[in-house]
């Protein structure tokens, strides 16, 4: 005899039970023969039938008591397994012996799992549209995932991954952009090829929930932003969620909306009514506005640049701002430090600098770098817009003949010291 099984795989679905046909060719009585299921090994068995019974002796641990032979008179030596498994999936053999004769066939069981219906959800607002996004899981093998339109036309995905959990099966996550002039009547389909199954879910994103994504916030620093005259400067300012601001209105201004400091809109910048003393000198950030940063970079910084600042950004008819606070700040010269004449009974030494912005603090130090705790004397006068500062301390016969003096910028956080001065006599 001949043992005869499909010529193609039987597949079968998580959970469920399967058969798996076998039988001989001519059909004959099995009841006198032996007729053993195995995957690798004939001594390591699936199921087996011998002397007139079924024998678990042997049996693999994972099939214990969910296989049974299905015979007839007519040959069939069909297996029967309950509670398909992932692991059951691969080869399957099946050895017929009659006395000395035995043949055998080779069948392939594919296993497959149909996962839960997708749930589409919308996530946020991202790329000038809105993010939706489809999640589904228990399938196997990997799912294909698809969007479609009412008409059953394929919507490109945006992004889609596929990960395993620690029960084998695959979970799936696709997710799409629904531009302003799209659809957004859209189904999420995904399908187990293995099966010919799939499952679909619809969904439709009304104007009113479009138009509470579409809104965002404007966000800047917490604390102030500091430049020093003459060199150059950025403002943050960023959205948040952060979201493609290239077909906005980015407005920058001080106290009033007109005339501004730098206007951003139809996709370029424009200088009409800017601020004349801004002229040349600002210029918007775009290397990410695609992500919301709206920056604003101002070069050349002048005092009178200090201040408020407010970063407008209007998207149709939503608009929204945050206000930032810029701080000017220059370093003068190097205190120059020199004896004015004899004064209380001791030397009067004046720490002389100007150039700076805000008006710096002035500190005496000994050669140890202690500070002097003598009584000192500060005269600022403005030099042009910058702080021409004067410090006087009287040296007394017993004290410190060398002395260095410094100016501190507190909105820098630097300082600029004199030489060590040293007094040579009284």
């Amino acid at each position: 005899f001949k043992v005869m099984g499909p010529d193609r795989p039987v597949t079968a679905v998580v959970g469920e039970e399967i058969v798996l046909p076998c039988h001989l060719a001519p059909r004959m009585s099995t009841e006198n023969m032996e007729v053993t299921w195995f995957r690798s090994q004939l001594f390591q068995f699936v199921h087996r039938y011998s002397d007139g019974k079924d024998q678990y002796e042997q049996q693999m641990p994972e099939y214990q008591q969910r296989t049974e032979l299905l015979k007839d008179e007519q040959g069939n030596v069909t297996l029967k397994i309950l509670h398909v498994r992932l692991s059951d999936e691969g080869q399957y053999r099946c050895f017929v012996q009659d006395g000395a004769f035995y043949e055998e066939a080779v069948l392939e069981l594919k296993v497959a799992a149909s996962g839960s219906a997708p749930h589409v959800s919308i996530e946020d607002y991202q790329d000038g549209g809105i993010r939706v996004a489809c999640r589904s899981a228990g399938w196997y093998p990997e799912p294909e995932v698809m969007w479609r339109d009412l008409n059953g036309q394929a919507f490109p995905s945006a992004s889609q991954t596929n990960s395993r959990e620690a029960n084998g099966l695959y979970r799936t996550e696709t997710s799409a952009i629904i531009m302003e002039n799209s659809n957004r009547n859209l189904s999420c389909v995904v399908r187990n090829t293995r099966l010919s199954q799939e499952k679909e879910s619809l969904f439709y994103i009304s104007e009113k929930h479009a138009a509470e994504l579409a809104q965002f916030s404007v966000n800047g620093p917490a604390h102030p932003v500091t430049a020093e005259v003459g060199e150059g400067i950025m403002l943050p300012c960023s959205l948040s969620p952060g979201m493609n601001a290239e077909h906005m209105e980015v407005r920058w201004f001080r106290h009033e909306f007109t005339p501004f400091v730098h206007l951003y809109r139809r996709g370029k910048d424009e200088f009409g009514q800017q601020m004349p003393e801004y002229h040349g000198r600002t210029e918007l950030l775009k290397d990410s506005i695609t992500d919301g940063n709206v920056d604003l970079g101002i070069l050349n910084v002048r005092l009178s640049d200090e201040g408020q600042y407010h970063c407008s950004v209007q998207d149709g008819d939503f608009q929204e701002e945050a206000v930032l606070e810029l701080k000017v700040a220059a370093l003068g010269s190097a205190p120059h430090i020199s004896v004015e004449g004899h004064q209380d009974g001791g030397i009067r030494v004046v720490c002389q600098s100007a150039g700076w912005y805000p008006q710096p603090q002035v500190l005496w130090r000994d050669p140890k770098g202690q500070p002097l705790s003598a009584s000192t004397e500060t005269k600022s006068e403005e030099d042009g817009d910058f702080f021409k500062t004067k410090n006087s301390i009287v040296i007394m016969e017993n004290s410190h003949k060398s002395l260095s003096c410094s100016m501190r910028n507190t909105h820098l956080d630097e300082e600029r010291k004199s030489i060590t001065f040293y007094i040579s006599g009284q």
